[in-house]
């Protein structure tokens, strides 16, 4: 029973980071940076619920290997956009404190 309150809970909180994803979405001014935070909160989410799920899975033997290499295969990719999607944020970071101290550099000069 306590593991059904859990499941629960991962949900009501992956349900949370979809509401916030979508409020930011909705925005008339979108911050792609807000919507790119949103999109990897709702990721990591996602990926946690589904470790849970898998665990909770694994010794269960009606489940074949195929749909187990499948599962598998489904949280490496969502591991694998997870992490391309926050090297793309750090970039974009980066470009953008370079911007600022040229700008800063630039205002010193006049």
């Amino acid at each position: 029973m306590s593991d059904g309150g859990k499941s629960l809970g991962a949900e009501k909180s992956v349900s949370y980071a979809l509401y916030l994803h979508l409020r930011e979405l909705c925005r008339p001014k979108r911050r792609l940076m807000r919507i790119a935070s949103t999109k990897l909160a709702l990721t990591n989410e996602l990926i946690q619920l589904q470790q849970r799920r898998q665990w909770e899975t694994a010794f269960d033997l009606e489940l074949d290997t195929e749909a187990s290499c499948q599962l598998n295969r489904a949280l490496d990719r969502e591991r694998l956009y997870r992490d391309r999607l926050r090297s793309n944020m750090q970039r974009q970071l980066a470009k953008q404190q370079q911007s600022k101290r040229k700008y800063l550099q630039d205002m010193g000069k006049m």
